[in-house]
């Protein structure tokens, strides 16, 4: 998944940059065209360069439709790279032969300024489509007809050779010092492109790839959790920390005995529904999400990050959490399914939060008293007759407490003491 959707960045980057060649292409033959036959020494030349940019635009139309549609977009590139070389390769030969061919000296063709500069254009365009084979494959056969012009030239016996550099700019001689001074520049030139253009495509992958990590990783994970994780160090040498959290735990009640007459993909649905409404909620809030237990929901407001008002906002999103099952099961009353009833637990107290597990397999939690507090809780909504049960050290923790129903102090499991106990209604 996570190749295919990088390819697919690097193609489209790819159409884009070979849509910008051909467009420099047309633009090009069509200027080298009208100017040639404006000034065109011969009626060879004028025929052979209108003729090039003819099957320029020729080409153009089935090229530009196939990028479009994404169809063997390296292929074309290819194509139109080997075009451009083509053209490239004939045009030192036509304006030779238009100033008079044998009779005048080859060092023309290996000294003509635009030789080197449309060369240096020709690597630097297609470099620009992200692909490293485009600027290699220029970059050789560029080299490879540089060299044979130079070899061309080398055979006319009239041909004069000399180290003198201005000789070789402003005389009739050739420089082969400065030739091949100016050919492993442009070798190192190209080389360097197809290299950055290899760069670019890796850190291009390795960005979409940690974009798609993280994306995944928020499927699993609240906010919070995701940004300590990718920002801490070793996960398996963090030490845990413990610190006041607010605990809220949720469950869907009769859940289980409901599940049994529906079908698993049905049951699926409903709990994928419910949890994106509730963990909505939960994130609004600033809680973290710690896990999914069935049709349960354990979130913890406190951690990673610590606010001065975690237990303020762990109340209100309990409240907001049964508001919204109330509008969930309106929906699903009109369209004639069952609906829920949820009992949630909210406790505030120390807890140990951090990674635990082994090497293989870590997950980041919170583990202590308050969670099993809160669970309880939960377990008692019930059995009291009431939807949102709130520990009395929740209440003390809050700055600013809504009004809420004292219910009373009663035993839970796993505790001696009573826990004083209210209730919401939101």
């Amino acid at each position: 998944m996570k190749y295919e959707s990088t390819e697919r960045i690097l193609t489209q980057r790819e159409i884009r940059a070979l849509i910008l060649v051909m467009i420099l292409r047309l633009a090009y033959t069509t200027i080298m065209a009208v100017l040639t036959l404006m000034v065109g020494k011969s009626d060879w030349e004028k025929l052979v360069v209108v003729g090039l940019a003819i099957l320029v635009w020729v080409f153009a139309v089935p090229f530009w439709v196939s990028l479009r549609k994404s169809r063997g977009v390296l292929a074309l590139g290819l194509i139109g790279l080997f075009l451009d070389l083509a053209v490239y390769g004939m045009l030192p030969w036509i304006w030779y032969s238009s100033v008079g061919g044998s009779e005048v000296l080859p060092a023309y063709i290996v000294k003509h300024p635009n030789v080197m500069a449309l060369g240096y254009m020709l690597v630097i365009f297609h470099s620009g489509a992200g692909r490293p084979l485009y600027p290699l494959v220029a970059t050789s056969i560029i080299s490879c007809i540089q060299l044979g012009q130079f070899y061309f030239a080398s055979l006319d016996p009239r041909t004069i050779f000399s180290n003198d550099y201005i000789a070789h700019m402003t005389g009739e001689s050739i420089s082969p010092e400065f030739f091949f001074g100016n050919l492993f520049t442009f070798l190192a030139c190209g080389m360097s492109l197809a290299w950055i253009a290899r760069l670019g495509r890796k850190n291009l992958r390795t960005a979409v790839g940690k974009e798609i990590e993280n994306d995944r990783l928020s499927r699993y994970f609240s906010p919070e959790v995701q940004k300590a994780i990718v920002q801490q160090g070793d996960p398996f040498e963090e030490k845990g920390d413990r610190r006041n959290v607010a605990v809220l735990f949720s469950d869907i009640r009769g859940f289980t005995s409901m599940s049994e007459k529906e079908s698993p993909e049905t049951v699926l649905d409903w709990l994928r529904e419910y949890h994106r409404v509730m963990v909505e909620i939960i994130f609004k809030h600033g809680g973290t999400l710690d896990k999914f237990l069935g049709d349960g929901i354990l979130a913890v407001f406190g951690a990673p990050e610590s606010f001065r008002d975690d237990a303020d906002r762990a109340l209100k999103a309990a409240c907001e959490m049964q508001i919204a099952l109330e509008k969930w099961n309106q929906d699903r009353k009109e369209r004639s399914l069952p609906v829920f009833e949820q009992g949630i637990g909210v406790h505030f107290g120390p807890a140990t939060v951090g990674n635990v597990g082994v090497e293989e397999r870590l997950e980041y939690t919170v583990i202590g008293d308050t969670v099993n507090v809160a669970s309880r809780l939960q377990g008692l909504c019930k059995e009291l007759g009431h939807n949102t049960l709130i520990s009395a050290s929740l209440v003390e923790a809050c700055e600013n407490p809504p009004a809420l129903d004292y219910v009373g102090s009663h035993g839970i499991r796993g505790r001696q003491a009573n826990l004083e106990i209210y209730s919401a209604v939101p």
